[in-house]
């Protein structure tokens, strides 16, 4: 006997997301979760950081963490995630090594909102899957002796 929701495997999840547009220009962002182990069921959460696409002469940073895990009616499970970048100039600064320098006085500065879902399941380890599962049916049936 299986239970079901008693395995929650190691994994991530792929992301992308498109921001709003400020000043007629848009970053695009993607990248993978941080790994938890969770299944379908537990409602486990993913954190997430990078840096967006560079457009307009610039680029912003992100970070945040996922909705809880929503199931798939097919099998799997996937996350909403909703946020927004951190604060880059309107004009960027010209600096020869790139990086964000920020000065004296105030400069005008933007940032942009990003939401969407994350693609299904990578970097599951299947034999992890196959190790728990064994476990958890080793340690009822051994019980029920």
């Amino acid at each position: 006997m299986i239970l079901i929701g008693a395995d929650k495997p190691h994994h991530a999840h792929r992301f992308s997301a498109v921001t709003t547009t400020y000043r007629e220009h848009f970053h695009i962002i993607d990248g993978f979760t941080r790994e938890v182990n969770g299944n379908s069921f537990d409602r486990h959460r993913h954190l997430y950081r990078g840096i967006t696409s560079f457009k307009n002469k610039h680029y912003h940073r992100f970070y945040g963490e996922t909705g809880p895990a929503i199931p798939l009616p097919g099998g799997g499970h996937y996350h909403l995630f909703e946020d927004r970048t951190y604060y880059n100039y309107d004009e960027p600064i010209d600096i020869e090594y790139g990086g964000v320098l920020y000065g004296d006085g105030e400069r005008p500065k933007h940032d942009h909102r990003f939401k969407g879902r994350t693609y299904g399941i990578v970097g599951e380890d299947p034999l992890a899957r196959i190790s728990c599962t064994g476990i958890a049916t080793n340690l009822i049936n051994h019980k029920g002796s």
